[in-house]
């Protein structure tokens, strides 16, 4: 008995399948240049404020007591632009993962973490930081180094943008968190930061790669943190949203609770 073997060859759309890739990539690489050069926007300022500082110093400009007072100012400027470049470069490296290493952490672990490094910025800028946790409940499901790093950038670039909109002798810089809807925590930080929303935060992300400052109500200088933790918030679980605490607004992500551990 002899067989008779049929072949059915289906079309296999390699063609658009390669130029839907090559799109999606196009497509990231323009968001990685726009907020390269917003970062690099952010961080001219610090770098200028440095240049400043040691030039006076070079002329004579200013006493040995004031010029040591400057040289810790100028070291913090540089050490927020540091922490501004390790953001970016986080972002990067979690954009070629499949996905980051979660585990549960505690949020108020992380929010005291994120309150403890940014202190020394904030007194440069008249700004008293505390964490509030509203409720106990159990850990959150999360990259704890890359939600740490998220909301740094964000506390740093309102802690800015705060004072350079108002002029007042001393700010507040919330960082907290708070049940959700539907089993989630909102981490974030709050200020009194205007201009913040999710019509602005749209529209920010909607002029990546098309505008050079894509959040046009705030200041130079804190557009690109609050966009790298946008992203890094994003592939973590959600990107940040509009909130409020203790009314206070802000911006948070939401998180899941880990349902390994609870609280009894």
């Amino acid at each position: 008995m002899s067989r008779c073997i049929i072949q059915i060859k289906l079309p296999y759309k390699r063609g658009s399948f390669l130029k839907s890739r090559a799109y999606q990539r196009q497509e990231e690489l323009a968001r990685q240049r726009a907020l390269l050069v917003a970062l690099s926007d952010d961080l001219a300022l610090p770098l200028l404020q440095v240049k400043t500082g040691l030039e006076l110093v070079d002329f004579g400009a200013v006493g040995r007591k004031t010029a040591r007072a400057q040289a810790g100012d100028l070291a913090l400027n540089i050490e927020s632009a540091l922490q501004l470049v390790a953001a970016y470069r986080l972002l990067l490296k979690s954009n070629t993962l499949a996905r980051m290493v979660q585990a549960p952490v505690s949020i108020g672990a992380v929010l005291e973490e994120v309150a403890h490094q940014l202190s020394p910025y904030a007194r440069q800028y008249a700004t008293v930081i505390q964490v509030d946790v509203q409720g106990k409940f159990a850990p959150v499901l999360a990259d704890g180094n890359s939600l740490a790093v998220a909301l740094g950038a964000l506390g740093s670039s309102l802690i800015r943008a705060q004072a350079a909109q108002s002029s007042q002798k001393n700010y507040r810089l919330v960082l907290g968190a708070h049940k959700g809807s539907e089993g989630l925590v909102a981490a974030g930080a709050f200020s009194d930061v205007r201009g913040l929303s999710d019509k602005s935060l749209r529209a920010a992300r909607a002029l990546v790669g098309q505008a050079r400052q894509p959040l046009l109500g705030l200041p130079p200088g804190a557009a690109s943190g609050i966009l790298i933790a946008d992203m890094l918030c994003g592939n973590l679980w959600q990107p940040l949203r509009a909130s409020a605490h203790r009314h206070m607004g802000g911006l948070a992500t939401a998180l899941p609770i880990s349902n390994q551990l609870q609280f009894v």
